[in-house]
């Protein structure tokens, strides 16, 4: 096995940017290269956020002839992840019908309020799936009632990775981690669910049939390959989802986990088997979504490093330079407090004003009673990391069981300053890495197609020992926040 070296186009395609990288595999040891990274954004037309998915799908195009060219001209395969929730329409002729609309739009929130209490529990309860403006049923009903002509011209809906898997394919197919962002999909069986749909009053027999993680979902077109001087290839089905594509990477070697990935939100959950759907599992606002080869995701969506990123790009505008992280952390342990002190003001970082405020630092400063920065800075990091351990605590409780150790992946585990004070705060080992997860999830689960003896714990193993992860240990400094941030909704 250590003679035959795969290599694999992964695209990691997200709100900000479109990733290509190549992935090497020799049976024993996986490395990724980052091939081209370019920005991704919404556009604003006549009141809605719209994805420019023609552009997308033309900058994906580029990166992989480049990642070809720098193959030596032969890849073995490709892999698409990108964000959740957001879809494309088609019409009968299978035409798109226009550029997917974005999730920050009203039209989710429009579309939930159609459903009483009643029916968003029951919502829950037969999908597993926490009701939420931005989950892709809600957005069907806020198009179906405000976008009428759309709706009515629509009989075929396609997620993002599942739409670019077929415009480069042709192949209409989809994957189980990006459908349970659908909220219409039973996660016990991991199949679309009628009365969901019917609950909802969204057109059944929309959605297209499942694909199994590590088949192939289709080969590249002819006209594409012609078009771009390259060979065709097969895209496998990878995790569609980039949060199940970024648990694919977390270095766990036996027994069930904690991870937090870390970007711009913090996804913080376990794996496992089947999903629980409970009192207790509503009540925390988890949620039960697909993972790689038929696992569960039971995790929360909750603030992450977007609070910080606000208040970097603020105080970027408002003084014509710019901020470094380190300045920023610098900043957030100087003067009188510092991080972890019981002076330092804690606030609930999912706290409804702080989704998009108009201005974050001033949002910050009503939240936190103070206008000194370097407070306010230090009172973040802190009510995140009790945020994660609270977080942690209910999915223990939910489990039965007892995680010694977080994983900590993502952009965001290269913040040391969060990682230290995650270990103080919930008294527990931080690993952290790998840093580009999604990127590397999408590479990892393709060699279930190019190496028969393989499964996701072969997988892990693999990526664990081809990583030099840092670990944080509890210093004891800062265990004492916790009981302050039990008490603040």
């Amino acid at each position: 096995m250590a003679n035959k070296q795969v290599r694999c186009v992964g695209f990691d395609c997200g709100n900000s940017s479109i990733r290509t990288v190549l992935g090497f595999c020799d049976g024993e040891n996986i490395t990724i290269e980052l091939i081209r990274q370019v920005p991704n954004n919404t556009v604003r037309v006549n009141g809605y956020d719209y994805w420019d998915i023609l552009y997308i799908f033309d900058q994906m195009q580029q990166g992989l002839k480049k990642a070809v060219e720098t193959a030596g001209g032969k890849v073995d395969s490709v892999g698409i992840s990108t964000w959740g929730i957001d879809f494309g329409m088609f019409g009968p002729s299978r035409q798109l019908l226009g550029n997917p609309l974005c999730y920050r739009n009203e039209l989710g929130n429009l579309g939930m309020r159609t459903l009483d209490e009643t029916k968003q529990r029951r919502m829950f309860d037969l999908s597993g799936i926490q009701n939420h403006p931005m989950n892709t049923v809600y957005q069907l009903a806020g198009i179906r009632d405000h976008l009428p002509e759309h709706y009515a011209a629509m009989n075929k809906v396609m997620l993002t990775p599942d739409l670019l898997n077929m415009l480069f394919t042709g192949e209409w197919n989809g994957e189980t981690s990006i459908a349970s962002t659908t909220q219409l999909m039973d996660m016990t069986n991991g199949t679309w669910r009628d009365e969901l749909f019917e609950i909802a009053g969204i057109k059944k027999g929309i959605m297209p049939p499942m694909v199994s993680h590590g088949t192939v979902r289709g080969i590249l077109l002819k006209e594409i390959a012609e078009r771009l001087d390259i060979p065709r290839m097969p895209f496998v089905a990878v995790p569609g989802h980039d949060t199940a594509a970024a648990v694919v990477s977390v270095p766990a070697e036996n027994g069930p986990f904690a991870f937090i990935s870390s970007g711009t939100w913090s996804l913080i959950g376990t794996e496992l088997l089947s999903p629980i759907v409970n009192n207790k599992v509503y009540d925390c606002e988890l949620a039960n979504e697909g993972g790689a080869c038929n696992t569960i995701t039971l995790l929360k969506n909750s603030a992450g490093m977007h609070i910080l990123q606000k208040v970097k790009r603020e105080l970027e505008i408002r003084e014509n330079r710019e901020w470094s992280w380190d300045r920023i952390v610098d900043m957030s342990i100087s003067g009188s407090h510092t991080v972890g002190d019981a002076g330092i003001p804690l606030f609930n970082p999912n706290h409804e004003d702080l989704y998009h405020p108009e201005s974050m630092i001033t949002t910050l400063e009503k939240l936190t009673g103070t206008r000194d920065l370097s407070i306010i800075l230090a009172g973040v990091y802190s009510s995140l990391a009790c945020n994660y351990r609270n977080t942690i605590c209910d999915i223990e409780e939910i489990t039965g069981n007892v995680f010694p150790v977080i994983h900590i992946i993502g952009g965001g585990s290269r913040n040391t300053l969060l990682n230290q004070l995650t270990a103080d705060v919930t008294g527990k080992t931080v690993i952290t890495g790998p840093a580009e997860a999604t990127s590397m999830g999408t590479v990892a689960v393709q060699l279930l197609h190019h190496f028969s003896d393989f499964d996701l714990q072969k997988i892990r193993n693999i990526i664990a020992g081809s990583l030099r992860p840092d670990k944080y240990f509890p210093s004891g400094k800062h265990d004492r926040l916790y009981r302050r941030f039990a008490c603040i909704d």
